[in-house]
């Protein structure tokens, strides 16, 4: 039996990311040949009793103090739209595709204004992160049948060769894995496809340990009626994985934001990108964010200046503010606590996708002019 492909794309957000890539640090590994599950036709969301509308409370002063640092040089000729991945001290890891054949990880030093390259691939680097010294990526390149071949390296900052962590095919339209952080390592799933079944695994690297462990395994049964699930998408965070999955029963579908250890499970279509704190879930829709209540029917919501405008890269700095993105030029931030959420300063130009490590926030921003910058905020 042929696997239907008349199908639309699951991954909204891993879309978004394609087409906006350069600014993502955690979904532009994804290529174009993604599963498909009929994402587009959104159900409901599950209804709560209490929700609150977010008021704008205009330009914050600062969240802490602000470092800006001018990566110009490095790139005379031209204008990339690069991305801080990982912060250690006053090292910020980046990723660049250097040319059409080849993918660099950089170490850019705040305090040397260096720029070194640490390893190079003929490969797509999908995306990077780390905990401490230890970095995680992944790499894929397209093979026969539209499929991916892909790979997952492990090296420490000092260290000069990786270390392959798993490799495998992803093929009938599932997409290679991209690497995020739990409270316990480094995660990733990896989708095992064939005409007739597909198993997802999602899979756990410990570096305190070495180790690398299967936590569960998902299975599709495929054909005209469909039977099982399918997580098509995740993120990570310090209280565990929330994963965007598809529920069938002989054909019938739910979509589900569900957490990996059970506190947050509600009815989820179409998102642009979702994160998760210790007391709230975060996701953005086209035009609005909203901030839902693990432990209670409590939501709040923001809308945006446009209908269409994307909201993504959800940043919990504590259990009360939450720092995200508006389209591609405005960071905010939620505060839960007063019901309101600021902007912060901005000077112009495409701002990618924040991160936040050990109290700090660090992102890029690419001006009009060419001008290329990375920025950092000592939170208070």
């Amino acid at each position: 039996m042929k696997r239907n492909k008349n199908r639309i794309w699951v991954g909204l957000t891993m879309a978004v990311s394609i087409a906006l890539s350069g600014c993502f640090a955690e979904s532009k590994a994804t290529p174009k040949n993604e599963k498909v599950v009929d994402e587009t036709v959104a159900p409901s969301e599950s209804k709560r009793d209490s929700e609150v509308r977010l008021s704008h409370a205009g330009e914050i002063e600062a969240l802490g103090e602000v470092s800006t640092y001018d990566l110009s040089l490095f790139f005379a000729d031209q204008a990339p739209m690069i991305a801080p991945e990982h912060l250690v001290d006053t090292r910020i890891i980046y990723t660049h595709l250097t040319s059409e054949a080849t993918h660099e990880v950089f170490v850019y030093d705040t305090e040397q204004a260096s720029n070194q390259s640490i390893y190079k691939t003929s490969k797509t680097i999908g995306n990077l992160v780390g905990i401490n010294d230890e970095l995680v990526w992944s790499e894929y390149e397209k093979v026969e049948d539209n499929a991916s071949s892909w790979k997952i390296y492990r090296m420490k900052l000092g260290e000069t060769k990786p270390t392959e962590l798993s490799k495998g095919i992803s093929a009938f339209q599932t997409s290679p894995p991209y690497v995020v952080l739990t409270e316990n390592g480094f995660m990733w799933v990896d989708h095992k496809a064939t005409e007739t079944v597909t198993t997802s695994n999602l899979v756990q690297y410990s570096p305190t340990n070495g180790t690398v462990e299967t936590l569960r395994t998902y299975t599709l049964q495929e054909g005209e009626k469909r039977d099982g699930e399918y997580p098509f998408d995740y993120r990570g965070s310090v209280d565990g994985a929330l994963i965007h999955q598809s529920f069938f029963d002989q054909g019938d579908k739910t979509s589900r934001l569900v957490s990996a250890d059970g506190s947050f499970d509600e009815e989820m279509g179409a998102l642009i990108d979702f994160g998760m704190g210790t007391d709230y879930v975060a996701f953005g829709k086209e035009g609005r964010a909203k901030f839902v209540s693990k432990s209670s029917s409590q939501t709040f919501e923001y809308r945006g200046s446009q209908t269409k405008i994307s909201f993504d890269a959800f940043r919990f700095l504590d259990d009360n503010r939450i720092l995200f993105r508006e389209g591609m030029n405005r960071l905010l931030i939620a505060d839960l606590s007063q019901e309101s959420v600021a902007t912060l300063p901005n000077t112009g130009g495409t701002t990618s996708k924040p991160i936040y490590v050990d109290g700090r926030v660090a992102y890029g921003v690419l001006k009009d002019s060419g001008l290329i910058t990375f920025n950092t905020i000592d939170i208070n």
